[in-house]
């Protein structure tokens, strides 16, 4: 049923409707069709007029969605999930201490927290904290009620007695940063510290020096990060601090680090998205030198070795190499000019290296084929070539291994996870042959009802014929059932590994719903080539991927058009705004979370200059045409029945502009469409949220919102 509107503070005036596009679709736009945006002043983050707008959205919207009686059992139950002295303790190794970061109703900040390593391990841990979040002055005594959370806390290597702790306003990306003595709980008065929030970088060196990225607002990149990196002593002023690295104001960034395994300098400097320099530091000239490999490539360095993971083919003296690869080679002789390497992984259609680790003698590669999950461990042999072991794993099953300290030996902890089966965390050794010799450290109990439940991977064919999968996970019915159908699309992140839902467990799928998750292109499910399908020029394929499974959810019977909602969130924003944009009478509903919506303008605003290489330069006329024909907020038109979609974000995310999402909403009412929602919390920068009981309730209400458009 349609609701009611209520102006948005009067904002929008009748002789403008909001529309960039005709009423019978999408037309070709330039520069010069676009008429002046009246939104605008919704980009404004500290004036009175868009403050005054939000306020009257939140009211309307809060009115209307916290009206729903089933909302506080529902968050309740979250909150019982999130809160719960249940949940699975996972800890790094430092010394003879196992730390871990922990939060419950007392501490909804949370505690950092150590016990023995060996107690942990044995299921006695007797906790001691080190920092309570909570009670910090910043937090007791903060006049505006800014909620600072905590970012990080590195602790030196390898003693640990010092930490440098970066804490960030309402969980934004920005942060402060103070030295922490850990045997007297207590922050240093004349420790390294930058006490104004930024988009700051701080890495330990030794006991006395720091490389540090300072954000003073003046020498920044185009993306709002340091363009000058320093080595920072203590007891000299960070100003008078030697710069050591210098990146150009189109980079991205910098950053420095000391490696105490390698005992050398590394550095990284980001020249876009999917360009790298990376780089050491030459002791003996003082000069930062370039290791020769692909600007796309990842490099990673263990004992001699050096590890290159190709996005794209690599042709050397000797050999070519596909992308995907991951070869291995000595690193003496790759900086005299020898080239030849060890190739450790060779992509294969459905097959993706997807991540690796270093234990003290081992490399552990993450592979996954056709969304399984496959674990090898790889030794160098003295004769020459590597040594490579399979590693059991529980069949559909995600598996996580990561090295607990590759400096010490060749323990490692397994997550196994599992859409319907609760996560597991083990302890064991990179060597051992599989679960039936890991120590079972914890396992979640379950959260949600699952009898009658299945987690099917199934595909989608895209319009090109290319197969897309999809997971679908619920109670199936021989009827068409309510369907909430999430996706993401891009920057080559996956989205094929099961994670246990307990969330979607609780607020969708115990009510009868089923759950899809659409592993589109653009995404890194099949490695470099499936993400690149969708970048620039090609970005309407990853929305192509995604009406297909829709498609594919509907004609199957799964679901059907009126009983189909769609969700994503900052990428994945974009993915369903466009989406609801081209498709409208193929969903019933629209969750639209800290979106990428205007893209004339998304480079000019906080850091999304960083996207440029994903999306394409709207300063480029080529590019500007290819943007324009899917950008959403140009796209949306008056006239059509667009699903009932509520946009969400928040106002210290310093990531995605809340402009976006502002102006979307604000145009599609200016439309006279009825049915859009706007909602903007003040906490949880580009999360959720920064305290259970407020991710507890935004969730709660997403999800009725959701429910009641597709049943009703």
């Amino acid at each position: 049923m349609a609701d009611a509107i209520a102006e948005p503070g009067g904002e929008a005036s009748g002789l403008y409707d909001g529309s960039f596009a005709t009423a019978t679709g999408p037309r070709s736009l330039d520069a010069l069709d676009i008429p002046q945006d009246p939104f605008l002043f919704l980009e404004s983050l500290d004036s009175r007029k868009a403050e005054q707008w939000v306020c009257a959205q939140n009211e309307r919207t809060l009115g209307h969605l916290d009206q729903d009686p089933a909302i506080p059992a529902l968050t309740e139950r979250l909150v019982a999930i999130y809160d719960s002295p249940d949940r699975i303790v996972t800890c790094s190794r430092h010394g003879d201490w196992a730390y871990n970061t922990w939060t419950d109703a007392d501490h909804p900040l949370g505690l950092v927290r150590r016990a023995s390593w060996q107690d942990w391990l044995a299921g006695t841990p007797r906790w001691e904290t080190v920092l309570d979040v909570d009670a910090l002055p910043v937090n007791r005594d903060s006049p505006d009620g800014t909620r600072w959370t905590l970012a990080d806390f590195d602790l030196r290597y390898p003693d640990g007695e010092r930490a440098l702790v970066s804490l960030s306003p309402d969980g934004s990306d920005a942060c402060i940063i103070q030295e922490f003595d850990v045997a007297t709980r207590s922050f240093l008065a004349d420790g390294f510290q930058l006490t104004q929030p930024g988009q700051h970088s701080m890495d330990w060196i030794d006991r006395d020096t720091v490389y540090v990225g300072w954000d003073d607002d003046v020498e920044l990149t185009d993306a709002g990060h340091p363009r000058l990196l320093r080595r920072w002593r203590r007891g000299i002023p960070l100003e008078q601090s030697p710069v050591v690295l210098e990146c150009a104001g189109s980079d991205i960034s910098v950053h420095a680090w000391y490696d105490h395994e390698l005992k050398r300098h590394l550095a990284v400097r980001y020249l876009s998205m999917w360009s790298t320099d990376w780089l050491w530091l030459d002791e003996a000239s003082g000069q930062w030198r370039r290791y020769e490999v692909p600007a796309d490539a990842e490099l990673n360095e263990w004992h001699e070795w050096l590890f290159i993971h190709l996005r794209s083919a690599w042709r050397t003296s000797d050999a070519h190499h596909a992308a995907g690869s991951l070869l291995a080679l000595r690193r003496e002789r790759f900086l005299a000019g020898d080239t030849r390497a060890d190739v450790l992984f060779t992509p294969a259609p459905r097959r993706v290296l997807a991540d690796l680790d270093f234990t003290l003698n081992y490399l552990i590669l993450t592979e996954r084929q056709d969304c399984v999950t496959h674990l090898r461990r790889l030794r160098p042999r003295p004769e020459g070539g590597w040594l490579a072991e399979s590693i059991a794993t529980p069949g559909d099953s995600a598996v996580t291994m990561t090295a607990v300290d590759s400096l010490r030996d060749d323990t490692v902890l397994v997550h196994v996870d599992h859409f319907l089966q609760p996560t597991a965390l083990y302890h064991a050794r990179a060597c051992d042959a599989g679960p039936d010799a890991w120590q079972l450290l914890a396992r979640l109990p379950p959260q949600f009802d699952t009898e009658g439940m299945t987690a099917q991977l199934c595909h989608a064919t895209a319009p090109d014929g290319v197969q897309i999968p999809y997971w679908l996970i619920g109670r199936r019915s021989s009827q068409p059932q309510p369907c909430l159908l999430y996706g993401y699309g891009g920057f080559e992140e996956a989205l094929d590994e099961p994670v246990y839902m307990a969330s979607a467990g609780v607020t969708w799928l115990e009510s009868g719903g089923l759950y899809a998750i659409a592993c589109t292109r653009g995404g890194g499910e099949f490695g470099p080539a499936w993400h690149q399908a969708a970048l620039r020029e090609h970005r309407q394929v990853a929305f192509d991927d995604f009406i297909a499974v829709a498609q594919s959810l509907i004609d199957t019977g799964a679901t059907s058009a009126r009983q189909l909602a769609i969700s994503g969130a900052s990428n994945g924003g974009l993915l369903v705004a466009a989406c609801m944009v081209q498709r409208p009478a193929l969903f019933a509903a629209v969750l639209c979370a800290v979106p990428v919506l205007d893209m004339m303008r998304f480079h000019k605003l906080l850091q999304g200059a960083t996207w440029i290489e994903e999306y394409g330069d709207p300063d480029d006329p080529r590019a500007r045409a290819w943007l324009l024909a899917y950008s959403p907020y140009h796209q949306v038109q008056p006239g059509l029945r667009y699903p009932a979609v509520l946009f969400t974000t928040s106002s210290s995310d310093d990531r995605v502009h809340p402009g976006h999402a502002r102006k979307m909403a604000a145009r599609m009412q200016a439309q006279g469409h009825d049915r859009v929602w706007y909602l903007e919390r003040r906490d949880g920068g580009h999360g959720a949220g920064v305290e259970a009981r407020s991710i507890a309730h935004a969730e709660a209400l997403e999800a009725r919102f959701l429910w009641r458009a597709v049943t009703q």
